[in-house]
């Protein structure tokens, strides 16, 4: 059976999003998968650009977001429509998709998923990892007004129980909530997640499934003797995640995951 991935993308990450995708394809050649590309501004010759450039293992399926369905939602100065797409998520797909994998683009997959993929997961709307503890899980929970048993998941890599989400997702009310609470919102689709269902989430180490630079620099800061490394990486690690700024096609670059992309990474467009 074919295991389902969902991206969104622009023009300008399709170069990224193929480093994401063939690090998939090519370190879990014992799955074939299907991947729904979400955009809104890919053209003919950007999908052909795409489609030359996938390992064979991986089955295009586009989705068109028109942006009428974003009729009524806030817009965000920061941030361009993409934000909205892991919301409407449930809605889009097929009613064939029960579960899915939800990939960021800047990010590489250099181990087998499958544990990950076939996750139970346990009457929760996610799996997810957080990368937040203590105090910023007690503030976010503050800023959007929820209890204790919500938690607040970093959004780039998280299993999407998509069979039960169709039952509960109400974009009316997400976009109400928005535009009565975008002054205190920070990062928009993260922050829905969690005030609409963080208290559905199963969590996961993100030391596995969601590893970034800054992660590292916080751990190895916590536990000197633990350090994770290089080694620790190739060995254990299955998702790297390039968060924020520090993206390693940049100069200014500055970590140990570097290696990861550029292994993967097509000089294309």
């Amino acid at each position: 059976m074919k295991k389902n991935i969902l991206v969104n993308i622009n023009k300008g990450y399709i170069k990224h999003f193929l480093a994401m995708i063939n690090s998939l394809a090519i370190n879990n050649q014992d799955s074939d998968f299907d991947v729904y590309v979400m955009h809104t501004d890919l053209e003919p010759e950007d999908k052909a650009n795409i489609l030359t450039n996938v390992r064979a293992n991986v089955n295009l399926i586009y989705i068109f977001m028109d942006k009428a369905l974003f009729k009524g939602a806030p817009k965000v100065k920061r941030y361009p429509y993409e934000i909205y797409y892991r919301i409407f998520a449930p809605i889009m797909l097929p009613e064939s998709v029960d579960r899915i994998l939800y990939l960021d683009s800047d990010l590489i997959v250099h181990n087998s998923i499958n544990e990950l993929y076939n996750m139970n997961f346990e009457g929760n709307l996610f799996i997810a990892c957080t990368q937040i503890r203590g105090f910023m899980q007690w503030f976010n929970r503050i800023r959007l007004t929820v209890n204790k048993n919500h938690f607040y998941i970093n959004t780039g890599v998280m299993m999407m129980n998509i069979k039960e989400l169709r039952k509960v997702i109400d974009t009316d009310q997400i976009f109400k909530f928005i535009r009565r609470n975008g002054w205190r919102m920070c990062l928009y689709d993260q922050d829905v997640i969690f005030k609409f269902f963080g208290d559905q989430v199963k969590l996961i180490d993100p030391k596995i499934y969601n590893l970034s630079d800054r992660y590292i620099s916080f751990y190895n800061m916590r536990r000197p003797k633990h350090k994770i490394n290089a080694d620790w990486v190739a060995n254990n690690n299955v998702i790297i995640h390039y968060l924020g700024k520090n993206k390693p096609w940049k100069d200014n670059y500055k970590g140990i995951l570097k290696q990861y992309y550029h292994k993967y990474a097509v000089n294309k467009r």
